[in-house]
């Protein structure tokens, strides 16, 4: 008489399913994380413990109530995490072939779901071959799961990210010429996200650092040459406050004002060079002697509070070209002559200077000899 053996035993009434491993590339905590949220996919209420993930379910076998019920338990390794798939060891079914069962195809599931993430380092297959189980639409043909085709170990250009370009190193090379610094930052947090899914993009997030430091640097090089070309134009416009304006007119320094004598210098009256502009007393030189300026004219100015310079130089021109005929003989618009005027400045208004001189020379010569009045040149 044969023995009666049970179908759904499958011989393995009495001998537990080996366990099915999966290797992650995370830490412990992230990878107890991303482990449950795939169970929970799967339809499985995840319970966690120290050291394991317990997840449970109730299937339906032909018309039967089935539990299926196992562990994950969670180790530290040198890719990162460790998680073991195998059936549940808590005194409840212990010998129940839908747990090794269920446990398999899990590992599977869960294999094949991490994968698509980046996350899986090495997905070992178990210790004894297990047996092929349905799996969900879209899961067949994924490598890197326990019991899926070429299940091998990949840390390489071989990971299933490798066939994708990292989203972050094309952000970065785009930054890199548009905002420099940006550029930089996000180039190496390319590198970073590449290193470890083994993503395309490494030339890309390479060319926006380079882009942004190039940038960079000849942005800075750009401000820094401007700011000291500004501060010497600056400091090159203050050297000499009393040099003659550009649209005529001698200045007095203020230091000179104490020892000029005012009746020095009277209409007919010639000067020599002025240099840095200034009228002194021993400026005063004989006509008949090579000189530069003759004074034409000369007015005061109303007295009260200085009326600013461009009220000065206002009432030079209009009193020089009133004189100019007079002296030369030809109005200014006809004659060939050009002139100065010599006019108090605000720190030479506070000291009494009130008087305004007309210069006349001849801009087609350094120096003349002689007198230029009644000249009509």
């Amino acid at each position: 008489m044969s023995e009666r053996r049970d179908p759904a035993a499958n011989d393995l009434g009495s001998t537990p399913m080996p366990a099915a491993e999966l290797r992650l590339s995370l830490p412990a905590d992230p990878a107890r994380d991303a482990v449950a949220a795939a169970l929970t996919d799967q339809g499985f209420d995840v319970a966690a413990s120290s050291d394991a993930l317990v997840a449970s379910r109730t299937a339906t076998d032909d018309g039967d109530v089935v539990p299926d019920r196992f562990d994950v338990r969670l180790s530290e390794v040198p890719e990162g995490t460790l998680a073991v798939f195998a059936a549940a060891d808590d005194g409840v079914d212990l010998a129940a072939p839908t747990g090794g069962a269920a446990a398999s195809e899990a590992a599977r599931l869960v294999g094949a779901r991490l994968a698509q993430q980046g996350v899986l380092a090495i997905a070992a297959p178990a210790a004894a071959p297990i047996p092929a189980a349905p799996l969900s639409t879209g899961a067949l043909g994924v490598v890197g799961y326990p019991g899926g085709p070429a299940a091998v170990a990949s840390s390489g250009p071989g990971e299933p990210g490798a066939s994708r370009t990292n989203v972050v190193a094309i952000v970065a090379l785009v930054l890199g010429f548009v905002v420099p610094v940006a550029g930089i930052v996000t180039g190496a947090v390319a590198l970073a996200q590449i290193r470890r899914t083994g993503e395309k993009g490494r030339g890309l997030a390479l060319g926006g650092i380079v882009a942004g430091g190039v940038l960079t640097l000849f942005l800075s090089t750009l401000v820094i040459g401007t700011l000291v070309f500004s501060a010497v134009t600056a400091a090159g416009g203050s050297v000499d406050p009393y040099a003659p304006p550009e649209e005529g007119g001698v200045t007095v320094a203020p230091d000179e004002q104490a020892p000029f004598d005012p009746s020095a210098l009277v209409v007919g009256s010639c000067l020599d060079d002025l240099p840095g502009g200034f009228v002194a007393a021993d400026n005063v030189v004989d006509c008949a002697q090579p000189h530069s300026y003759e004074a034409f004219g000369g007015f005061d100015v109303t007295d009260g509070t200085y009326p600013g310079d461009a009220a000065i130089e206002t009432a030079a021109l209009q009193g020089c070209e009133e004189a100019y005929t007079g002296y030369v003989g030809v109005s200014y618009q006809d004659s060939r002559l050009d002139y100065y005027f010599v006019g108090p400045t605000e720190q030479t208004w506070a000291v009494g200077d009130r008087e305004i001189f007309c210069l006349l020379f001849d801009p087609n010569a350094e120096q003349t000899v002689g007198s230029l009045a009644g000249s009509g040149l």
